[in-house]
Formats: C-alpha cells, structure tokens, sequence
C-alpha cells in the first residue's frame, strides 16, 4: 500500500498553534496570519503587535514578550539604533525641510526606564497605552527616548513622531492644543513612511482605530488645501498666538 503525505498551506493553519483552521478563524489588524479562536482567546500576546505568541518567541530583560515576526527585526543594538535614529532625522530634513537650530539628542531605553521619564511630565493614566517613545526637554538639553526591541518600521514611525515634538518645542513654544499637536507628530511619521516607499504601511495609519488616527486625517485634509510647506506654516503660527 502506498501512501501520500498532504502538505497543507501555512494559510489554513493557526499562526500560533500550527492547528487546522476548520472552525473559521481570526486576525490581527495589518498582520496576514491566521489565528485560531483558541490561541485568540487562551494565549500571551505579543507586546508590539498584540499577536498570540506562537511556541517560539523572545522575552526581554524588563519583561516584554516578542512574537517570532517583530523579533525578526528588533533594533536592540545602540548602535544601530543611533544609525537608524539619524538616518530618520536626515530623511525628514530632506523631505520636509524641518532643521532644529538647536538639535535634540537619543537615548535607548527599556520600559521601565521610558515610563519613569513619562512619569516626569504627568503621572500615568488608568488604561493608558505604554509609550514607545517620548521627547523631552530638561533645561537646555533635548531628549528623544526610544523603546528598545520595536521592529525596525515601527522604530523609524516612532522617531519620526517624536522628532516631530522636538520642531514643534523649537517653531511652535506656546502651542497648547493637543489635537493639533498630535496631529502634526502623526502627519510627519505618515510622510515619512512614504518617504521610505512603506505605503501599506502608511495606509495602516489612516485604516487603524488609533485616537490618533481622526487628527493624522485633518491635517491631512489642511494638506490638501495648503500643501506641506504650508502645514509647517500654519503651525509656526499657531504656535505664537
């Protein structure tokens, strides 16, 4: 008697648990793996895309978990990080026009350190999401904290977000509307990822059900109407009423 051994497509099997998917199925939003109710519901998720963790996966030093897909392309290196963190700065210069007089340094930190520096400017809020970056000013000295082992994309969305705090602490000092400035952080880090050819992900950012999202789409409805150069103008101004 012969027999045939099936090989069954990764799409009909749980990301996670490697079962088949017979009973439908679900999935992570921006992700195209398949998960089964089961792992949705019983298993760890992953600390950076909230996917269930598979048998292989990284635990961190302060305790975050890492699922096989964002590790792949962890910045844990300084060095690295720096490099990545510089190339962004130059990018959005480039694309932008947005020059620091001033400048702002980088600092690569775990979570806990980010949350004591967070804690600094106001004490936490129940619910409130941990951040993966963070700009700050003490004194004369500017500071952009980043969160270690975020995917390199999300690392580069990231810095851009808080690079664009550190021209607005510089162009905009008396801004007070929070909308407006997280609008504009987020307008930035959009352009920025399609400066990098990352449309799908750029997409993602008008597509999710981040607070967020509504301010990135009326800046970019003020876009539409007065171009880049003059959103940077508009907030200038805004930024000295």
């Amino acid at each position: 008697m012969t027999t045939h051994s099936i090989n069954i497509p990764e799409a009909l099997r749980c990301a996670a648990c490697g079962a088949l998917l017979i009973d439908g199925y679900y999935f992570i939003h921006g992700r195209r793996e398949r998960y089964c109710a089961r792992c949705i519901r019983e298993r760890g998720r992953c600390d950076v895309c909230s996917a269930p963790l598979g048998n292989r996966y990284w635990t961190l030093h302060d305790g975050r978990r890492l699922c096989e897909t964002c590790h792949a392309t962890a910045i844990y290196d300084p060095s690295i990080a720096r490099q990545l963190f510089d190339e962004t700065v130059v990018a959005i210069v480039a694309q932008l026009g947005m020059v620091l007089r001033v400048g702002v340094d980088f600092r690569l930190v775990d979570a806990p350190t980010l949350a004591a520096v967070r804690a600094q400017d106001k004490p936490p809020q129940p619910g409130e999401a941990p951040a993966l970056g963070l700009y700050q000013r003490h004194g004369r000295l500017r500071i952009i904290y980043m969160l270690y082992g975020l995917p390199k994309l999300l690392f580069r969305t990231v810095v851009a977000h808080e690079y664009a705090h550190a021209w607005q602490g510089e162009n905009c000092p008396l801004l007070s509307d929070h909308d407006l400035i997280e609008g504009f952080a987020e307008w930035v880090a959009y352009h920025h990822l399609s400066y990098l050819g990352s449309h799908k992900a750029a997409a993602a950012m008008r597509e999710s059900n981040h607070p967020y999202r509504p301010l990135l789409e009326r800046m970019l409805a003020l876009e539409a109407q007065i171009g880049p150069a003059g959103i940077l103008e508009y907030m200038r101004r805004a930024g000295v009423r």
